[in-house]
């Protein structure tokens, strides 16, 4: 088992990868971060992993979608994302709910470490810690 998946390591290395064996790559990586935070001393929760193209709209334009009894309406938000090439579309892009003594934490103080361990993992591995905000954010570019 170890020995497959290091030839897929060694696939996307070389950039001959699938992207559904890159995903492969990701989430193995997505369960050593967790491992790895839990024992450091966090606490995590799962966030987003895939988010449809009409999420992404929704988070890219500034809306929420609400339902009052049988009717949808759209309220108007703050963005919660600057792009519309979002990582998550792809399955490639996790977000990580972080709690520290049982209090959830979002400063990029709480990331830095997970954040380099991530970092360290792969060459293609990136994080929200890199742009100053969205520091819950881990993926991997393909």
């Amino acid at each position: 088992m170890i020995f497959g998946f290091h030839y897929i390591w060694l696939l996307f290395k070389h950039k001959k990868m699938t992207l559904r064996q890159k995903q492969s790559v990701f989430l193995h990586n997505i369960a050593k971060l967790i491992l790895f935070a839990f024992e450091n001393g966090y606490e995590l929760t799962g966030g987003e992993l895939h988010r449809t193209t009409d999420q992404q709209l929704l988070y890219f334009e500034g809306y929420e979608l609400l339902k009052t009894g049988s009717n949808l309406h759209l309220k108007r938000v703050t963005p919660k994302s600057k792009t519309m090439n979002s990582d998550h579309l792809i399955r490639m892009a996790i977000d990580l709910n972080v709690f520290i003594n049982n209090e959830y934490r979002t400063d990029k103080e709480a990331f830095e470490k997970l954040h380099k361990y991530w970092k360290s993992l792969h060459s293609k591995n990136y994080s929200g810690y890199q742009w100053g905000w969205d520091f819950n954010h881990f993926g991997m570019k393909i």
